[in-house]
């Protein structure tokens, strides 16, 4: 029993062992069957644990004798890059000295110089920002902007002096672009068109202010760098003036020239991207889109009336002066009440062409009743929308503040042109009522006269 424990322990140790070494042993290796094989196991693995710790001390005094020579050569290098950087200072501090001392001598120098200096960098650098927005910078190119650039650049260092090629050059885009502002050229060059094609055509420059090609006003691109259609066009009587001023091989030719803006055409290009009254109209909305309608109806409505009140007026006139009575108009209805009824009484007469007095009255007033309400309900949508517009303002006034004023642009000119159609449609509607009415009023007073004479007529012959 004894040696079966201590035979025990050995083999738990040999279990511990093989665990603790388990990359050292192989999967394979033969398991021990008595106490002695396992004693021999126990002693290759010391002998084995032994091998590899000599092997690992070596390795680590090697490694650490070359970590002990990296950090002497490291320390060398730092004591060199420090030397170095202390040589480096000194030879900048001596050429700072130098450098200022070299800057006194060419601001000594060079004197006056520095004042031409600046007049020709401010000059070429402000050429240039009017060249490239000029109108004649298709006709001349990009290059005068390009030597501007170089010039203004040059001049900004304030080391070299501008040559006499350089000023000249200078002059002559200087002296080429006063001429031009006077002049009217025509040439051939590419215009690019609405949906971006490029197309070439014979232009008119007029000045620095316009160009113009037939029949179309044109502007320049300083992006493509050449000229483009206005998406766009003014009223037909300037743009006829174009074709004019293209085919016209004599002067004086009459033609309009916007002369606004530092290169002219300002005002030209502001008008054009400015909506028209048609393009005002659709923002009022639906209550715009209703007014519309309703004016139009109410327009189409009052020219039906005018003619026919027109016609019955002239009809009833020319039965008032005629002996001849005709069925074809009121007036000579009513008196053939009389000249039917020979007999009946004054009292009855009147009763009679009373009663068709009233049959007679619809016609002539027909439908004016509708102007007169189209002419009190047009300022009320107007105010409708006016109120809808304001809600929509503050509602963007809410949800994004008054930072940017484009937000509460669509509410506000909601507001303002359902007012304007409002009253657009309700002042000549007024008209329109009063017109036909008056037309109306006097129709139905010359029946009622002439049929008030007839009943006195009748009175005096029975009396």
């Amino acid at each position: 029993m004894k040696y079966l424990k201590v035979y025990t322990l050995f083999i738990g140790l040999g279990l511990l062992s093989s665990f603790s070494f388990s990359e050292e042993v192989e999967e394979d290796t033969v398991q021990p069957s008595n106490p002695q094989e396992l004693l021999e196991i126990v002693k290759q693995g010391q002998f084995a644990d032994t091998q590899q710790q000599r092997e690992r001390e070596a390795q680590f005094r090697n490694e650490k004798n070359k970590q002990a020579k990296l950090l002497a050569d490291a320390k060398d290098e730092r004591a060199r890059l420090e030397r170095e950087a202390a040589r480096l200072e000194q030879k900048f501090e001596a050429n700072e000295a130098l450098l200022v001392v070299a800057e006194e001598q060419l601001r000594e120098r060079l004197g006056s110089l520095n004042e031409i200096f600046g007049h020709l960098a401010g000059n070429a650098t402000e050429a240039r920002n009017i060249m490239e927005q000029s109108i004649t910078a298709a006709q001349f190119g990009k290059d005068r902007e390009e030597f501007m650039t170089a010039l203004g650049s040059k001049m900004n260092e304030g080391i070299k002096l501008a040559s006499i090629e350089e000023l000249e050059t200078l002059w002559y885009e200087l002296q080429r672009e006063i001429n031009a502002s006077g002049e009217v050229v025509k040439f051939n060059t590419g215009v690019i068109t609405v949906d971006g094609n490029v197309e070439d055509r014979d232009v008119v420059r007029i000045g620095n202010f316009n160009v113009v090609s037939d029949g179309q006003y044109l502007t320049y691109s300083p992006s493509r760098g050449a000229y483009s259609e206005l998406p766009s066009q003014p009223a037909g009587r300037y743009t006829s003036q174009t074709s004019d001023i293209l085919s016209g091989n004599s002067f004086p030719v009459q033609f309009a020239v916007d002369p606004t803006g530092p290169q002219g055409g300002s005002l030209l290009a502001s008008l054009i991207s400015m909506p028209s009254t048609w393009g005002k109209m659709q923002e009022g909305g639906f209550v715009g889109t209703i007014l519309q309608i309703i004016g139009v109806l109410a327009t189409l409505l009052f020219i039906w009336r005018f003619y026919q009140l027109w016609n019955m007026r002239g009809s009833v006139m020319a039965q008032a002066n005629s002996a001849t009575l005709s069925d074809d108009n009121a007036l000579g209805r009513i008196l053939r009440i009389a000249e039917e009824d020979k007999e009946a009484d004054t009292e009855t007469l009147e009763l009679k062409m009373a009663e068709q007095i009233l049959k007679e009255r619809p016609s002539v007033e027909g439908l004016n009743w509708v102007l007169k309400i189209v002419s009190v309900v047009a300022p009320l949508m107007g105010l409708f929308g006016t109120i809808i517009g304001m809600i929509e303002t503050f509602t963007m006034i809410t949800l994004f503040g008054t930072g940017d004023p484009k937000t509460m642009a669509s509410g506000i000119s909601t507001a303002l042109v359902t007012t304007w159609l409002g009253l657009m449609v309700a002042i000549p509607t007024t008209f329109m009522y009063a017109t036909v009415n008056n037309i109306s009023r006097g129709i139905l007073g010359t029946i009622e006269e002439h049929s008030t004479g007839m009943a006195a007529k009748r009175s005096e012959g029975t009396e």
